[in-house]
């Protein structure tokens, strides 16, 4: 075998092998810390005046805020029936 062959050979074997080792990651649902920063970083990148981005990120940390209170008083109410 000569080398130019050897060479195809070992170039298309660690390319089998390092294909198999870049695999997609596993998909999952946003956390909702994640889809919190996710809205605030879209709101920046609209140019909003200060005023109406000062608003919606009003809006979306209080919107984060009462999920977690609704969170804690289901996890209450579950605990006493």
């Amino acid at each position: 075998m000569n080398t130019s062959a050897r060479l195809l050979l070992t170039a298309i074997a660690a390319i089998a092998v390092l294909s198999g080792c870049a695999s997609h990651p596993e998909l999952r649902p946003y956390t909702p810390q994640e889809s919190r920063q996710l809205q605030l970083e879209a709101i920046q990148r609209h140019g909003l005046s200060l005023e109406e981005y000062e608003l919606r990120k009003r809006v979306i940390e209080r919107s984060a805020n009462e999920q977690v209170i609704t969170e804690r008083s289901e996890d209450q109410g579950g605990a006493q029936g």
